[in-house]
């Protein structure tokens, strides 16, 4: 690549780490080298290499990753049905405690707490039907999760997977609609 005054360059890369257990410090990414000379140098001008090291990166093992399937927006007083799939990634039987903490905008319907075990590798889907009470911008119910071998393993990090709140719509009227329709 021909650089031109003014100009850059940039690359991305994805990197997959290795399951390694426990890394204190972070793993190291490697190091990335660059090698470059002036289009004006001589042709017997070397090649310059300009080495970079590359950070160290903080890995999280998540043994439990949780997935929720639900609609893009909710309406009021209609049923709003949520999935949630919890999946065991490490080798080991996952002891399971899962709770749903209610919202002051929201009735909902399935288990409110469980205890469960998910295999090595297997998934476990729970389905809860989540009845809107008012609309607008709305704090779903919480899903909290509880992984006795994992004591450490947090709420806050389940906060990154699933949605925390949904936009629920007004409740339609049904004379409304057929005459907006009609026109």
């Amino acid at each position: 690549v021909v650089l031109q005054t003014g100009e850059s360059a940039s690359e991305c890369f994805c990197l997959r780490c290795p399951s390694v257990g426990n890394v204190e410090g972070g793993v190291a990414t490697g190091r990335y080298i660059i090698s470059w000379k002036r289009t004006s140098a001589m042709g017997d001008t070397p090649v310059i290499s300009t080495v970079i090291t590359l950070p160290h990166v903080i890995i999280e093992n998540i043994p439990l990753h949780v997935n929720a399937d639900l609609p893009s927006f909710g309406r009021v007083r209609e049923s709003l049905p949520v999935r949630y799939h919890l999946q065991n990634k490490t080798s080991l039987v996952q002891d399971v405690e899962v709770s749903v903490e209610p919202s002051d905008a929201f009735m909902f319907s399935g288990l409110k707490q469980i205890r469960l075990r998910i295999l090595p590798g297997t998934e476990q889907e729970m389905l809860y039907n989540f009845y809107p009470l008012m609309a607008g911008y709305q704090q779903l119910p919480s899903l909290n999760v509880n992984l006795l071998r994992f004591p450490s393993f947090t709420n806050q990090l389940l906060r990154r997977f699933i949605p925390t709140s949904i936009f629920v719509k007004p409740q339609g009227r049904l004379a409304d609609e057929n005459s907006i329709a009609a026109a």
